[in-house]
């Protein structure tokens, strides 16, 4: 498409007439058509995602992936280093070298995640009043991969930073099990 924009611009066609010619959108023909649209465009994203840490939790959400491989011998250090590292870094790169299964990873977006939630809701577990423009959350695998949980939208729960710090890979249950038990041996009663 870039070859045709172009040689429609060097015709003389303005972005209207390339946009009814071609059918893309304006933006399109300017990213192939303006000085430095490349980098520009890249920087209005890394900006994008520095000021919104949705964008971000979203995108190392739909990244996180289940190993199935046990560690036998001394050859598999590296692998081993890349299956502890994969919660750190959260890169594509890494996908190529560690076998996943693919069709546990479902498409959801930012948008997605405002409409489902909105911008203003609460912690799963507890309750807890949560700003998505603020960074004092996380976005949880409900069921945790390490439990057979998903990426899949479905699975994803939004929890405070400090209850999803504390629930780890436990499921929600196992969390409030423990809870109980803490609360009970700390002196508490409990009740429904």
């Amino acid at each position: 498409m870039k070859e045709q924009i172009l040689e429609l611009r060097n015709q003389g066609k303005s972005y209207n007439q390339i946009v009814g010619i071609l059918g893309c959108s304006k933006s399109t023909i300017s990213y192939y058509c303006g000085d430095n649209q490349k980098e520009k465009n890249k920087e209005r994203t890394k900006k994008l995602r520095l000021n919104n840490p949705l964008i971000q939790k979203v995108d190392n959400f739909k990244s996180r992936v289940k190993v199935n491989k046990k560690f036998e011998d001394k050859e598999d250090k590296e692998e081993r280093y890349i299956k502890e590292s994969i919660r750190k870094f959260q890169t594509r790169d890494y996908f190529n070298e560690i076998k996943y299964d693919k069709s546990k990873v479902k498409t959801f977006n930012f948008d997605d995640v405002l409409e489902k939630f909105g911008v203003e809701t609460e912690c799963y577990l507890s309750g807890e009043p949560i700003n998505l423009y603020k960074n004092n959350y996380n976005l949880d695998h409900i069921i945790p991969v390490s439990k057979n949980g998903d990426n899949s939208f479905d699975n994803l729960g939004i929890a405070h930073e400090v209850v999803n710090r504390m629930k780890s890979d436990l499921t929600p249950e196992e969390l409030i099990e423990w809870c109980i038990k803490i609360l009970t041996y700390n002196g508490y009663t409990v009740s429904k």
